[in-house]
């Protein structure tokens, strides 16, 4: 063989052409996308062995081209081909001097699956029944060495996302039959002692009192140790305006499972914030807009903001007060604002007031939120063009709720998903031209949004939207 492979080297060597070419490339016909996708990063990343020198001589390839094979060989077993042919010829495209090409032969598959959850999960039958259940590589699947580490380390988080902070992976075997083209697995984890979580142990806090943090928090000494309670705890507190950055965490000590300390690591927020922002519209014309935020007023932890806009028919003036949260994480915030617009000479006062409390829920596949409304209005009409004549009042009391599922892959910018909300409200109407008893109302509206990227194109540049809102409004009519 070594002869053989000698003589090819010097005959390549001979004929081949001046310009500068790789020394070898694959050719695996019939390959899948992901065995393609293992050849070519190996190329890449072997580029000092595929590169021709100019002193390279004929030991230096033959070198050169066995550890390629070698190489080539230990990539398609992690891709299940555990008994690939591998030939090396001269290249007649004259891509490079000289070509591999490989019989993939068959790709080995799963024939058993035996996973070993031993511990205190053991008095859980169901739990691990269903942790079997979701095994990622199960009896029959491809072989890929990317999937079996993928599932071994989803298995362990799965184990530790309840309960079993300290679940460890004792022993992991892939023991693999080249002959049957079969591989067999084996996964053995230790869940070790149930946790139960104690009380906070914050780190970072400044300015506010550890009563701010405790009003995030969804846990209570003793219940069970849950990692989605603990991500849902820093989710809310980090996207409140009070922290800059936070961790939650629970030490995954055997020793100390029972009531095990919740450690709080946070960055306080800037309390003071102002920002400013222009734009251009079509239809308005310039804008120009400014916004205050305050996160700690008397040395208390709420939060005002206060805004200012203008363009060509609009100025706007407002001002909210946000609470922290409750216990539940229900928000509470109180607001007014002015308004004057101008449009087709029908100029436009608005004075309103009002009070909210908004719920966030996370789920596993979507985001819940509720928002329930109350609010106070005045509003004053009258025509620019005949001044004299008096304007119009009317006085506005109504409430709504509003309940909205969002399932997309990004709050800000979606490109997968969907939004649907609904919203009902009633109120009453007071003007000079009606009375009280004639004028309550009631509506109601629904949205759904679905984005879907196409497939046909680029699909983190082109998305399809498609929406559909019904909506109603209910009044008595005086005539």
């Amino acid at each position: 063989m070594r002869a053989v492979l000698v003589s090819l080297i010097l005959l390549v060597a001979a004929t081949a052409a001046a310009q500068e070419r790789r020394l070898a490339r694959f050719e695996a016909t019939g390959a899948p996308a992901e065995v393609n996708d293992a050849l070519a990063k190996l190329l890449e990343a072997r580029q000092s062995i595929v590169a021709i020198d100019a002193d390279l001589d004929t030991a230096d390839e033959e070198r050169r081209l066995r550890r390629l094979r070698d190489d080539a060989i230990a990539a398609l077993a992690t891709e299940g081909y555990f008994a690939p042919d591998v030939r090396i010829e001269a290249d007649r495209e004259e891509k490079a001097r000289y070509l591999l090409r490989i019989d993939l032969g068959p790709r080995a598959s799963v024939g058993k699956v035996d996973l070993v959850l031993r511990g205190a999960i053991e008095a859980q039958p169901q739990r691990a029944a269903e942790l079997r259940a979701a095994w990622e590589l199960p009896v029959g699947a491809p072989f890929r060495d990317s999937v079996w580490s993928t599932a071994k380390s989803r298995l362990l988080a799965r184990v530790q996302e309840k309960d079993f902070a300290a679940a460890r992976l004792v022993d992991s075997l892939a023991e693999v039959d080249a002959d049957k083209h079969s591989v067999s697995l084996r996964v053995e984890i230790d869940s070790g002692p149930p946790f139960t979580v104690g009380e906070l142990q914050i780190e970072g806090l400044r300015r506010y009192e550890r009563d701010l943090v405790e009003r995030f928090n969804p846990t209570r000494p003793g219940d069970r140790y849950d990692v989605l309670q603990l991500l849902d705890f820093q989710r809310r507190m980090q996207s409140s305006p009070y922290f800059a950055s936070v961790v939650v965490s629970v030490e995954p000590d055997p020793q100390h499972a029972e009531r095990a300390p919740i450690v709080v690591k946070l960055t306080e927020a800037q309390t003071k914030r102002v920002s400013f922002g222009l734009g251009y519209s079509t239809n308005t014309g310039p804008r120009a807009e400014a916004l205050y935020r305050q996160a700690l007023i008397f040395g208390y932890p709420y939060t005002l903001q206060t805004g200012v806009g203008v363009d060509r028919t609009r100025a706007i003036v407002y001002s909210d007060l946000l609470l922290p949260p409750k216990p539940n994480g229900a928000l509470d915030s109180l607001g007014v604002l002015f308004e004057r617009t101008d449009i087709e000479n029908v100029i436009t006062h608005r004075w309103g007031a009002g009070a909210a409390r908004t719920q966030l829920r996370e789920a596993r596949d979507a985001t819940i939120e509720t928002r329930l409304g109350l609010n106070l209005q005045r509003e004053l009409r009258r025509n620019a063009l005949t001044p004299d004549v008096p304007g119009v009042t009317s006085d506005t009391a109504f409430g709504t709720y509003t309940w909205t599922r969002r399932a997309v892959d990004e709050i800000t910018d979606p490109r997968r998903g969907d939004i649907l909300s609904g919203t009902a409200g009633a109120g009453i109407t007071r003007d000079i031209l009606r009375s009280l008893v004639n004028n309550v109302f009631t509506y109601t509206h629904a949205r759904y949004v679905r984005y879907q990227p196409l497939p046909l194109v680029d699909p983190k540049r082109n998305v399809l939207i498609a929406r559909v809102e019904l909506g109603r409004t209910f009044a008595d009519d005086p005539d």
